[in-house]
């Protein structure tokens, strides 16, 4: 196969042969930055001996060296128009609020300074049709007609919307008007407005016409930068140098060639034009389009194709990988194979996409929540607090502690996290994230600080995060500066929207040798380079080419009649950077996602099936190869599952007998054993192997700290009680005291469950306001009843009494002694009846139907509100029975949320709608089911299988196991 030249090679050889004796008086102008580096590399390889080289430079920073203005960045720009459209709108939103618009808006007005379109037709503010004629005047019949359909079809009966749009277009004119002298008078510029002011002033252009200048590798011309590229070639004899092939330029229906058949027909471009045109694109070459059902095996299969490639002895420099998708490139880079030593990014990446942004972001949520109050202190939200106490930069810096402290906030469910505890953990970065910000202080500089405090301990460890943190630091010295402008005050929500928007529109240009080593790049930094072997992801239809991108105050038809661009436009520059990738590779490897799922299409880019479909008939011997790379979709079948009671599990079990030491036994619980009853794996889940689900945050009262909430203020009323009398009987004086001292039991109670010690107080807000209220009318409700019952003695609170019993049991030939335990919310006395109770804030119920029918889990559905209950409670009189004996009536009861409030409320479990008025005569069959029920879960021959009725697996967490 002949060596095909590249554009580069080409250029190279022009320059010394035309430009030879006067070779470090030409300047080579590019597209692009990149090209230029790439030019010199090719020269170094030609020229033996020294010259001095060419300059190279893109259009832009060429054209800006004729201006006396500076580039300004988006941040600056935005602002700059909003102060403008302040200007000529009376009433206007925030600069947050602004952004959005203004980057539209901006975008507009850039197109409409390239496209050299007039700013005063095109914003001219049209009412209905009737008008039309008279305010375009300056259209000609066809701009007439497309506008006309516009508004007939958009506005056909104006809204208050439609209005508003309208009335915007008014002031478009004068908001540009004013944009354009606040930014001269700063001597500010963007890239359009000074080609724009070129155009219209050329005299400003000033160059010594001796001097060679060559454009090269120019397609897509925008009118502004095609009027000054022909002023070049007229008045100071500029070269050009096309980058085509006959392929795209000499048929019609090639939206690759738009442009360029246009300017073959220029009398100034077309004397330019090579002649031949390069046929190159219809070369014999390989290509392979490769279908794949995940984004990541993109890049897994990118990794594996490299590293054939260069066993096969392709070289580094030779490979290109290209990414119409920036977020694409870490994954790239975790699979590129670790014999490429070298390797250069030629692309941004978004600020928005970096770990440090999540940091920065954690910490603006961190202040945004923040409270101080002269109780408690500072304290914040927990959720900023553990993002950023689990971030990588932080957590490992100093693993052990911020593994206790979080794991310490989500036991506790600590809903408010306070200074002095994140300050026990030594640690200046700490300290600078967790702090209160002053008044004099501004949130910019807060963040300004913590990127100062990260140092060096991050650059060390990180290597791209010095980029991070270069780019986070100027971007918010900037957005600093421009909030010190405002009059208005900037609270934390708006400067928390107005930080997203400005990191989303800022990429990182990453650094690095730009000719050596394999390349990255994205799809504009391919104009002008040629490599052997092209590598290409995302190659979707609606990626590449992109979907028509929406945002612009200037509508589509209106965009056609003033000849700016459409997505037409960018289709013809999508394809001809698409088949330029043809011109000079011998190996080119496409690959898309074929899962049709998160905005995509699943579908091939119509550009490969285009090839497919065309260039094989030209040549024979072009060949694409075409493949899917899937498992084949098989729906398993979900089998039962059951584990065997091996020796090793009946090992694990013993720690619930008196087979091992004291001090490792621990209890089965009633809860313990209703869950066995319920589903046999749950137990051995939960129990044997003892898996637990991991602490969930929650900022509400759920269920569990509901109930944990209630029952403490129950206990620590009583308690208080108790303690002050130096009594345990409850009479008719005591209710009082309790009535008023609700408040202070349900604090301490909230203080309890979500971590606060010392003086901090409990602060109630939002739905806690609501479920506290709720918890005050319960506790009440139980002083009514009690009120009813005096006097009583309270034998036993929850926190007072752990009762716990040794049941014999014989299995597996051996005897055994089971452990079981209970904390029974309250046991009481009056006169010769015990009462054994129990608070639930669920769906219990206090009718069992018949009693066995809470051995049972299989009972009738209309028991099963009461089967578990009604076990538990019959459990705790059982358990109680065996410490304090049968002396005394003992009645089981049931305090439910669900009943309580009704009229004719019996906390009494019943059998068939009767009350038990007393246990004693259930309770020796109670103690043959229990022993039946202990021996089969310590059954050598009994399995931990699944429960049958699916609805108990919906809330299960282990139903993701099950895959039920």
């Amino acid at each position: 196969m002949e060596k095909r030249i590249t554009f580069l090679e080409h250029v190279a050889d022009y320059l010394i042969k035309n430009h030879l004796s006067d070779f470090g008086d030409c300047t080579v102008i590019f597209p692009n930055r990149r090209a230029g580096l790439f030019l010199k590399k090719h020269l170094s390889q030609i020229i033996d001996k020294p010259v001095w080289s060419p300059a190279t430079l893109s259009l832009e920073d060429f054209l800006f060296t004729f201006s006396t203005t500076k580039k300004a960045d988006p941040l600056t720009l935005i602002f700059e128009l909003f102060e403008s459209f302040k200007a000529h709108q009376g009433q206007t939103e925030g600069f947050e609020s602004f952004y959005f618009w203004g980057e539209m808006l901006l975008r507009d007005f850039e197109e409409v300074d390239h496209y050299l379109v007039n700013p005063q037709q095109l914003f001219t503010y049209v009412k209905d049709d009737r008008q039309l004629a008279e305010d375009f005047y300056f259209l000609d019949e066809e701009q007439e007609k497309i506008i006309k359909k516009f508004w007939q079809e958009f506005l056909p009966t104006a809204t208050k919307t439609q209005e508003q749009f309208v009335e915007t277009w008014k002031i478009l004119m004068p908001v540009y008007d004013t944009f354009k002298k606040r930014i001269k008078e700063k001597e500010i510029a963007y890239t359009s407005h000074v080609y724009r002011e070129l155009t219209e002033n050329p005299t400003l252009i000033q160059r010594d016409e001796s001097k060679p200048l060559i454009f090269a590798g120019f397609n897509a011309l925008t009118p502004a930068e095609e009027v000054l590229i022909k002023h070049f070639v007229t008045e100071f004899n500029a070269e050009i140098l096309w980058d085509i092939d006959a392929y795209y330029l000499e048929d019609v229906n090639q939206e690759a060639g738009d442009f360029l058949r246009r300017y073959a027909k220029d009398p100034i471009f077309g004397t330019s034009f090579p002649d031949p045109i390069p046929q190159k694109i219809t070369q014999p070459r390989q290509v392979a389009v490769t279908g794949v059902s995940l984004e990541v095996g993109q890049a897994k299969l990118i990794g594996e194709e490299i590293e054939r490639l260069m066993e096969t002895g392709a070289k580094k420099e030779e490979i290109v990988i290209v990414l119409p998708q920036d977020y694409m490139l870490f994954p790239i880079l975790n699979a590129i194979p670790e014999r490429v030593d070298k390797l250069n990014v030629t692309m941004g990446y978004p600020l928005k996409d970096t770990p440090l942004f999540g940091l920065l972001e954690a910490a603006i949520e961190l202040q945004e929540h923040a409270s101080l109050s002269p109780e408690n202190g500072l304290s914040f939200y927990h959720k900023p607090v553990i993002d950023i106490l689990s971030h990588p930069y932080l957590y490992k810096e100093d693993k052990n502690p911020l593994d206790k402290l979080i794991s310490e906030i989500k036991k506790k469910n600590q809903i408010r996290v306070f200074q002095q505890e994140i300050q026990t953990i030594q640690s200046t970065l700490l300290n600078t994230i967790f702090r209160q910000i002053g008044e004099q202080d501004s949130l910019a500089k807060y963040l300004q600080d913590i990127i100062l405090s990260l140092g060096e301990q991050v650059v060390e460890r990180f290597g791209l995060e010095r980029e991070y943190l270069y780019h986070f630091q100027q971007l918010l010295s900037r957005l600093g500066e421009i909030l010190d402008e405002q009059t208005a005050i900037i609270d934390i929500k708006t400067f928390k929207g107005l930080f997203r928007k400005a990191t989303r529109s800022v990429k990182i240009p990453f650094t690095g040798e730009p000719v050596e080593g394999l390349q990255v790049m994205g799809v504009l930094e391919t104009r002008n380079l040629d490599f052997k072997h092209v590598l290409m992801l995302n190659m979707n239809e609606d990626i590449f080419p992109a979907s028509q991108r929406a945002g612009s105050f200037i509508p589509y038809r209106i965009r056609r009649a003033f000849g700016l661009p459409t997505f037409e436009t960018q289709d013809a520059i999508f394809a001809y950077l698409f088949y330029r990738l043809f011109h000079h590779s011998e190996k080119l490897f496409f690959y898309y996602n074929m899962f049709a799922d998160f905005g995509l299409s699943g579908e091939v880019s119509r550009f490969i099936r285009q090839i497919e479909l065309e260039i094989p008939r030209i040549n024979p011997d072009f060949k694409i190869v075409r493949k899917k790379l899937s498992n084949a979709i098989q729906v398993a079948e979900i089998k039962p599952i059951a584990i065997e009671t091996t020796q090793e599990v009946l090992d694990k079990l013993a720690i619930y007998t008196d087979t091992v030491p004291e001090m490792d036994q621990r209890r089965l619980s009633a809860s313990a054993l209703n869950i066995y009853l319920d589903c046999r794996l749950k137990f051995y889940f939960r129990y044997v192997l003892r898996l637990f689900s991991g602490d969930e945050m929650s900022d509400d009262l759920d269920a569990r700290h509901f109930g944990n909430v209630l029952h403490k203020t129950l206990e620590y009323l009583y308690l208080d009680t108790m303690k002050e009398k130096g009594s345990r009987i409850i009479d008719t004086n005591d209710f009082f005291r309790m009535e008023s001292s609700v408040d202070g039991a349900m604090e301490k109670a909230f203080k309890e469950e979500f971590g606060l010690k010392g003086k901090k107080r409990f602060e109630f807000k939002d739905r806690n306001v609501v479920m506290a209220e709720i918890i005050r009318k319960f506790v009440k409700q139980v002083i009514e009843m009690d009120k009813k019952y005096v006097p009583f003695e309270i034998i036993s609170l929850e926190a007072e009494d752990k009762y716990e019993r040794l049941v014999e049991i014989t299995t597996n030939d051996r005897p055994i002694k089971v452990k079981l335990g209970a904390d029974i919310d309250r046991v009481d006395r009056k006169g010769e009846t015990v009462r054994v109770l129990d608070y639930k804030t669920g769906r219990d119920e206090t009718e069992i139907g018949n009693f066995e029918n809470i051995f049972n889990p299989d009972v009738f559905y209309k028991f099963q509100a009461g089967r578990k209950a009604g076990y538990q409670t019959f459990f705790y009189a059982w358990i109680y029975a065996s410490k304090h004996g049968l002396e005394n009536a003992i009645v089981p009861g049931l305090i439910n949320i669900k009943q309580f409030f009704q009229s004719d409320f019996d906390y009494r479990l019943k059998t068939n709608g009767n009350p038990i008025a007393d246990s004693r005569a259930f309770l020796p069959q109670f103690e043959q089911k229990m022993k039946e029920l202990l021996e089969e879960i310590f059954n050598k021959e009994e399995p931990f299988n699944q429960t049958e009725d699916l609805r108990k697996c919906a809330f299960c967490d282990f139903k993701g196991i099950c895959e039920r």
